[in-house]
């Protein structure tokens, strides 16, 4: 009676590593996966704001050079083209929480939390 207990008992504690490694195996693979998804998603991020920036920058000067032949300056058009940016620029810092870190943090939960959907709610 006592060694089939033993036997029974190390049977639940073999199973019970057994399951602990595949739970363990689990996470790990949920891991890779959510951080192969985030540093891919961000590359190409990267590489979109990379080209996007090439193109700003040409139709930027494109503009500069515009309004010189418009306004008749040698330097008016980089100016209001400046000027434009740093007004962009101030917009974009005292909205910072709501184009930046919020979408960041939700993609952040959807991604390693799929199925909870109420981060909005406090």
């Amino acid at each position: 009676m006592k060694e089939h207990l033993s036997e029974e008992i190390n049977e639940v504690k073999d199973e019970f590593e057994e399951y602990i490694n595949a739970r363990l195996d689990l996470v790990k693979l949920h891991t890779a996966d959510n951080l192969s998804r985030f540093f891919s998603g961000m590359l190409i991020k990267m590489g979109l704001f990379y080209l996007f920036f090439f193109v700003l920058l040409f139709v930027s000067l494109a503009v500069a050079f515009w309004l010189n032949d418009l306004f008749e300056g040698r330097g008016v058009g980089f100016l209001i083209v400046a000027g434009f940016y740093l007004i962009l620029s101030i917009l974009f810092y005292a909205m910072r929480k709501l184009l930046i870190q919020r979408p960041i943090i939700q993609s952040f939960i959807q991604l390693f939390f799929p199925k909870y959907t109420n981060y909005d709610e406090p």
